[in-house]
């Protein structure tokens, strides 16, 4: 059994539909995810990731440069600045932290640095009245 991958992603089904004809005409296989969602509540599609079509594995190459033919712009990996890879793979190694995104991981990181920091200030400004 063929597994499937996110190949793009459309803010609304009528933007997927040209393409998805496409490749089906290539004899590439499509699923598409979330599509009636979308049309039943429109502003659902932000929340949920869009529509994404999906196409199996074996079939990526060759739906990739459908793609480049049909002038769809491929979204590249986005690359980790260095000092967060070195954060992402330090907070992956926390069991509660690895399920998460790097985003919403970097998020309570900051927090708990800010709690510290108002902490230690106020027991500083504790110290300072006593002195």
């Amino acid at each position: 059994m063929d597994n499937f991958i996110t190949l793009i992603t459309f803010t609304y089904p009528a933007e997927m539909a040209v393409l998805r004809a496409r490749l089906e005409a290539e004899g590439i296989e499509c699923r598409v995810l979330d599509e009636l969602t979308v049309q039943v509540n429109p502003f659902y599609s932000n929340a949920i990731g869009g529509v994404k079509l999906q196409v199996k594995t074996t079939d990526i190459e060759s739906a990739k440069e459908v793609l480049r033919e049909g002038g769809y712009e491929m979204e590249k990996e986005a690359e980790i600045p260095r000092p967060l890879a070195k954060l992402d793979r330090l907070s992956m190694r926390i069991p509660i932290f690895s399920k998460l995104r790097l985003e919403f991981r970097l998020l309570i990181i900051r927090l708990l640095f800010a709690i510290g920091f108002v902490t230690a200030a106020m027991g500083l400004l504790t110290l300072f009245r006593m002195l």
